[in-house]
């Protein structure tokens, strides 16, 4: 069981890179801080996640909160943010975000005018209400105002990760408001976004915990805190989209998202790290650093503790401090320090130049109350020109050997009780004392604190309580009371801890519920924690560690190798993963999709939800398959230029030029949806990408550009622009006659207008034929017509038809031999009325039929018995009404012959396979692990189906 230590009040200065640096506690007494904002004159306002926002004014944190609000602070709700009017000076206006409780659970963005240290009383305009919370985590929660004047607000996807990419809900999004709460018209999404998702500035963020903007030059740099293996540092650009759940950190062949500025893998060590929190420019109006700092982006990671550093300009990083305490925050202070916020010792650590600089005591020793035999620690937390020398003193006399910044009187006694303790700190330039902190020894014993519920070893599953009772006991008071017990809950993750439930005095027992959306991740685990305290102060902890119930899970596609979403994320089939019982997760599809030189469209998953659904994880192992039939992918075109009257080639080069003057010399352009955009398939596999601003034909369909299909309508045929996702001037445009058609760089002053040299371009899109397509209509209009036969061979009026068409063999009508693959023997039946692949040759196999029975099959031989799977093996032995239906899927020409496979609908290895050569054909424990691979002994099979004459009628 891994375990995270709890930072300690009294905690060891961050070890900065740079000797000229030093380390000190600026205030403490805070508790749970998320987030800090210097005011305009100099103040620092800390948000605590129980809703009081703290003044720190002049190195004393202020007992009064400026203002204390009704939150939810389960896990991470609670107050997020701060940010201040740019004219705070004159109209007092300061905005939070936080999670309110007013009608529903959601996240608030408000404003309020301060008088002095207060708020205003009903000074609250509430700005903006954000959707109904599901999960408990993944707020965002920052506010910044950038140089244009509008508020900016950082916003997670709430643990759903598809929001991310929806433009339907603001979540998963930077928010960009008019300080008065209206969406401003110019931004990026407004016009095709709905509701508050029209604040949209960028999208595809997971949780962007905080940002910052650069004085001066107003570049704006996000922190997204990842899921499987990156943290970000995001660029802002208005319209950005940075691919979560697609993809995080680095990526390659993702058109139309942005690449992070930079991004640093998960792990241990000071390279790595597993959630970034913190983010402040180093732009003070008068810097305290060196030269070599100004403009630099100070970053930091809560879970490794380290602070580092990089240039927004040549994006060169370094390390600045390490040992740095849970920072969740970090900003640049008017005395041009940088401050960062330590989240788990409740305090604000100032970490400034010390160069030419005495001593100076930041932090004070406290004083202290310990039991008699116990330890004794006073530590003093100092700046000043390195190095520093520390003396300890007690009672004003030196003691020998004690010259660190903190001192451990080991096992206290009575005679020590009244003592003194202080220190004396030094350095070439002076010397400065510490105030005087007093020991007080007690021969009472220190409270015991007990955990009857959870019991050792105790498990959970999601969407259940987590129950909590315990005692207390001291050898001088005798059994305490309730009011004497705290509780706590902490939610583990990997290598680091969110809040769940917050402290809590005054019970003996209690039940906190166990959300079932929020992390999806099985490496978790909840530490419920006992804290009592007797009459005088000693106080005890205890803790007990409930693990999760875990199953395995798998989702996988038919055919194997498609790609799968899980929890919005990308993955090639087979994925397997772990999940936490209870908890909701998602699963989808993208449909179509392009693999092994053919289209495939959703046509169903196993557990008869839609094509993007949320499944609760259950109770014992379970496997999710997406079927996918093949598919046309979209309809053919040649398109033709109105500006040059030209229609589209592609060159030698690879780039699409308006270049033949006859239709029938254009390329044939196969537009695949994506979504809602297309893609463009020319000939072979070959997709179109904007390359340099130009389009060529040089991706895969990974790779390919997706592309907005705008209406043009002009004089009876179909006219239409195309945009890209990439670039200033995004749409086609013929910029010069014969060059290649830009995008990019394209038009972008009017709409389809032939006589605007400025316009982006019109196109004719003239139907053709699909290649390899030799008779018949175009397939893909949902009907099967004369002389179409679907891939699986299905000529059913009226069935839905969108695959890819080919002409149907009038003799032989719809009866086979079958052929094993495997063995090369042809399918007989025997005297038990097993099917097995015995004969040597064709004409020994059974003749078969294949039935029509709706979108599948039902398989009639020559005895005019009906195939039936009895005991997992093909048996000839049914009537058609009992006869067992199967899915025929084709598996490609192998050796110049069409192969397919069959499955039944019954069994958990449903496809046909000879898993002993000469014995019955199995079906319900035959292959699952691929798809038609004659070398792969655990995949199913595939067979060869030769059209044969049927049976003279009346048999």
């Amino acid at each position: 069981m891994p375990s995270t230590p709890e930072l300690a009040v009294a905690r060891a200065a961050a070890v900065t890179q740079d000797a000229n640096f030093a380390d000190s506690v600026f205030v403490s007494g805070l508790e749970g801080p998320t987030t800090m904002t210097f005011a305009p004159d100099g103040r620092l306002f800390v948000s605590e996640k129980n809703g009081s926002l703290r003044i720190v004014e002049n190195g004393q944190l202020l007992p009064t909160p400026f203002l204390t609000l009704s939150v939810d602070n389960d896990n991470e709700r609670g107050l997020m943010g701060v940010a201040f009017d740019p004219n705070f000076a004159s109209n007092h206006y300061l905005y939070v975000y936080y999670t309110s409780i007013d009608g529903s659970i959601h996240n608030r963005v408000s404003r309020f005018t301060a008088n002095g240290n207060v708020a205003v009383p009903g000074s609250e305009l509430v700005l903006a209400d954000l959707p109904t919370l599901d999960a408990a985590n993944h707020n965002g929660g920052a506010v910044r105002f950038g140089l244009d004047g509008k508020l900016y607000v950082s916003v997670g996807e709430n643990a759903v990760s598809s929001n991310s990419q929806s433009l339907n809900t603001p979540l998963g999004k930077l928010l960009r408001f008019n300080s008065d709460g209206s969406i401003p018209t110019d931004n990026p999404f407004y016009a095709t976004a709905t509701g508050l998702a029209k604040a949209t500035w960028a999208m595809g963020l997971r949780n962007p915990f905080t940002f910052d903007v650069q004085p001066g030059t107003g570049t704006l740099f996000i922190n997204d805190v990842g899921e499987g293996g990156w943290e970000e540092i995001n660029r802002g650009q208005a319209g950005a989209n940075y691919g979560w759940p697609m993809t995080e950190g680095y990526f390659t062949n993702r058109p139309g998202l942005t690449q992070p500025l930079f991004a640093y893998p998960h792990g241990t060590g000071t390279a790595a790290g597993n959630c970034i929190a913190g983010g402040a420019f180093y732009n003070p109006p008068i810097p305290a650093f060196p030269s070599a700092y100004v403009g630099q982006y100070f970053f930091a990671d809560y879970t490794n503790n380290w602070i580092s550093r990089i240039d927004p300009n040549s994006g060169a990083q370094s390390l600045f401090a390490t040992a740095a305490a849970g920072p969740v925050d970090l900003d640049v202070g008017p005395d041009g320090a940088l401050y960062y916020l330590s989240r788990g010792a409740g305090q604000v650590g100032r970490i400034a130049y010390t160069a030419s600089l005495p001593p100076s005591i930041a932090q004070q020793p406290a004083s202290t109350l310990v039991s008699v035999g116990n330890p004794a620690t006073f530590t003093v937390s100092a700046s000043g020109e390195p190095p520093l020398t520390y003396r300890w003193q007690r009672n004003g006399v030196d003691i020998p050997g004690a010259t660190s910044p903190s001192y451990v009187l080991n096992a206290a006694q009575l005679a020590d009780s009244g003592a003194s303790f202080r220190v004396v700190v030094t350095n070439g330039l002076g010397s400065a004392t510490s105030a005087a902190a007093v020991l007080t020894v007690t021969s009472n014993k220190p409270p015991v604190a007990t955990i009857a519920t959870p019991v050792a070893g105790a498990t959970y599953t999601a969407a259940t309580s987590m129950v909590f009772s315990g005692s207390a006991s001291d050898a001088e008071d005798g059994a305490l009371p309730p009011s004497a017990m705290t509780w706590s809950i902490t939610f583990h993750h990997d290598t680091h801890t969110h809040p769940a439930m917050s402290e809590t005095t005054g019970i003996a027992s209690g039940s906190w519920p166990i959300p079932s959306i929020g992390e999806s991740s099985a490496s978790v685990w909840y530490r419920v924690r006992l804290t009592v305290r007797d009459s005088i102060g000693l106080t005890h902890t205890t803790y007990r560690d409930v693990l999760p119930v875990t199953v395995p899970l798998r989702v996988t596609s038919l055919p194997s190798g498609l790609q799968v979403l899980m929890d919005g994320r990308p993955f090639a089939a087979p994925h397997d993963t772990t999940g936490v019982v209870g908890v909701v997760r998602s699963v989808g599809v993208d449909s179509p999709q392009y693999a092994n030189g053919r289209f495939w469209a959703f046509s169903s998953w196993s557990d008869g939800g839609a094509q993007l659904h949320t499944l609760t994880t259950p109770g014992s192992a379970a496997t999710y398959t997406a079927t996918f039939v093949e598919t046309s992918g979209g309809s053919c075109y040649q398109i033709q230029s109105e500006r040059s009257d030209k229609w589209l080639i592609v060159d030698v080069a690879g780039k699409v030029v308006a270049g033949s003057a006859t239709q029938t010399g254009g390329q044939i352009f196969q537009l695949v949806p994506n979504g809602t955009r297309y893609k463009l398939k020319g000939s072979g596999d070959a997709f179109l990408a904007v390359v340099a601003n130009q389009l060529a034909m040089s991706a895969n369909f990974a790779s390919g550009e997706s592309f907005t299909q705008l209406p043009c309508g002009y004089g009876g045929r179909t006219r239409v622009g195309f945009q890209a996702s990439l670039g200033s001037a995004p749409h086609w445009k013929e910029t010069t006659p014969d060059g290649p058609i830009q995008s990019g760089d394209g038009g972008n002053g009017g709409a389809c207008n032939p006589t605007d040299g400025g316009a982006w371009e019109g196109f004719y899109l003239e139907p053709v034929t699909c290649p390899g397509v030799s008779t018949g209509p175009v397939c893909g209009n949902g009907t099967v017509e004369s002389g179409e036969q679907c891939d699986d061979g299905n000529t059913q009026s009226g069935d839905g038809c969108d695959a890819t068409c080919h002409t149907e063999t009038v003799s032989g009508a719809g009866c086979f031999r079958i052929q094993s693959e495997r063995s090369d023997k042809w399918l007989t039946v025997d005297g038990t009325g097993k099917v097995a692949a015995l004969s040597t040759t064709q004409t020994g196999g059974e003749t078969f039929e294949l039935v029509t029975s709706g979108a599948n099959y039902k398989l009639k031989g020559a005895s005019g018995a009906y195939l039936a799977v009895v005991a997992n093996q093909l048996t000839l032995s049914a009537a058609l009404n009992t006869a067992e239906p199967f899915t025929r899927y084709d598996c490609g020409v192998y050796g110049g012959r069409n192969r397919y496979g069959l499955a039944s609908s019954t069994g958990t290895a449903r496809n046909w396979k000879e898993v002993t050569l000469g014995a019955p054909i199995q079906s319900g424990n035959g292959g699952n692990v691929g798809i038609c691979n004659p070398t792969d002994g655990g995949a199913w099979e595939g067979f060869y189906l030769e059209p044969a004459t049927c049976p003279a009628a009346g048999r």
